[in-house]
């Protein structure tokens, strides 16, 4: 009875293992991706006020005179950073003014615009290398300006996409405001219906904003495979919205915890925002199991040197195997 457990629960481990999320999670284990995750959270936290100053920089200069839609995309960074930009009720960490670099062209403004990009295309760089691992390849042989314009491209990406968020909550709300005065628009419009639609909205900027940064990492996947692991992580992104949004709220009063509070959750954001893209990267990826060692002959764990090294030859041969379904994802 006891033996005939065992051999089920056996069975059941050896095909979630050989299951697609099986396979994703020993890619993401494999490939060193909670390690990944933390570098990306690490370069993200520091360069977030850089990409800010950026982008609100640009805001600035490009729509100076419409101020319901800068409202809007404060709004939707608060929605993506809870509690990092001040959207007027006095609880951000940073203000409009502190993230805004003066407009006067002059070589320090020059050197400073170009300091601030460079820093804001790093965590583009580290996002580049963690996804072409999750899908098993090598980082790409670009020249370092080439290298920094794929990055740069993938910072206007994202920037496009809060942009692009804000207006459809903009538009969505203006269309709920005029849904019981103007009778071509949707009566829906005027209860619940305004809110899943900006809701379902996000969801799609978010899925395709994925989709182009995984395309500007040089990788190109099939195309099912990229829209359903797209959608995966669109609804994971904004649950995680709702949760962190909630957390901040639920502590802006307190003047003691709300500095430290969203620092907090600033940094578990980050984390939790990266493991969730390398995860549906490696699931996108779809890779067949990995191969592993079933003896220390083939381990070659009792030889010296048990690596491969050009210092010996005689490993270059060796096969590199897997260290199996017993490494932590954690």
């Amino acid at each position: 009875m006891l033996r005939r457990l065992v051999d089920r629960l056996r069975a059941l481990s050896a095909q979630g293992r050989a299951s697609r999320v099986g396979r994703a999670l020993s890619r993401y284990s494999t490939a060193n991706g909670a390690l990944l995750a933390g570098g990306i959270a690490y370069t993200a936290l520091f360069s977030a006020f850089a990409a800010l100053a950026v982008a609100i920089s640009s805001l600035m200069a490009l729509l100076p005179s419409h101020d319901g839609l800068r409202s809007a995309v404060l709004e939707t960074l608060d929605s993506m950073l809870p509690g990092v930009v001040d959207d007027g009720s006095g609880t951000g960490l940073l203000t409009l003014d502190e993230l805004t670099v003066s407009s006067a062209l002059n070589l320090g403004s020059v050197v400073g615009g170009l300091v601030l990009l460079y820093t804001a295309t790093g965590f583009m760089g580290a996002l580049t290398r963690a996804l072409r691992s999750m899908f098993g390849m090598l980082v790409p042989a670009r020249k370092p300006v080439a290298a920094q314009l794929w990055n740069a491209l993938g910072l206007v990406i994202v920037v496009l996409g809060v942009l692009l968020t804000a207006l459809a909550s903009l538009v969505t709300a203006a269309a709920s405001a005029l849904a019981g005065e103007l009778t071509w628009v949707p009566g829906w419009l005027a209860g619940g219906g305004a809110r899943v639609l900006a809701v379902g909205a996000s969801a799609v900027i978010d899925g395709a904003v994925l989709a182009l940064l995984i395309s500007v990492s040089g990788v190109r996947p099939p195309w099912r495979d990229l829209g359903l692991g797209c959608l995966l992580a669109a609804t994971a992104f904004g649950v995680m919205r709702q949760l962190g949004t909630g957390v901040v709220a639920s502590t802006a009063d307190n003047p003691l915890l709300a500095s430290a509070t969203t620092v907090a959750v600033l940094i578990v954001w980050l984390h939790l925002a990266s493991r969730i893209v390398l995860l549906v990267a490696a699931w996108i990826a779809n890779p067949p199991a990995p191969e592993e060692a079933h003896g220390p002959e083939e381990s070659h764990d009792r030889e010296r040197p048990n690596y491969v090294t050009v210092s010996v030859p005689e490993t270059l041969t060796w096969s590199v195997v897997a260290d199996g379904p017993s490494r932590s994802i954690i």
